[in-house]
């Protein structure tokens, strides 16, 4: 289940699920704000909520770690999350 809202790095931010075309998800870091594809699956919307979260805090810390960086650190998180039940 995707949430409203989450803290991130003492920030909060607005989940809005909406119809996207050609994009999974996206974050707004300046707008506090996190969309993702209505359309998608529940477990790809789960996976993709994570994936945007990691790109708040990298924005949030400065981190400027890479697009595929982000990909695989959710990649490998989602997976120990849902294998262990921590997740979904």
């Amino acid at each position: 289940m995707i949430p409203a809202s989450l803290t991130i790095c003492a920030r909060q931010y607005t989940i809005t699920l909406q119809s996207m075309v050609g994009a999974a998800g996206c974050c707004d870091n300046a707008g506090q704000a996190i969309t993702i594809d209505s359309d998608a699956h529940p477990e790809t919307q789960s996976s993709v909520l994570l994936h945007e979260v990691i790109e708040a805090i990298s924005a949030s810390y400065n981190l400027d770690l890479k697009h595929h960086v982000i990909s695989t650190l959710e990649t490998a998180l989602y997976s120990v999350l849902v294998t262990n039940g921590w997740w979904g």
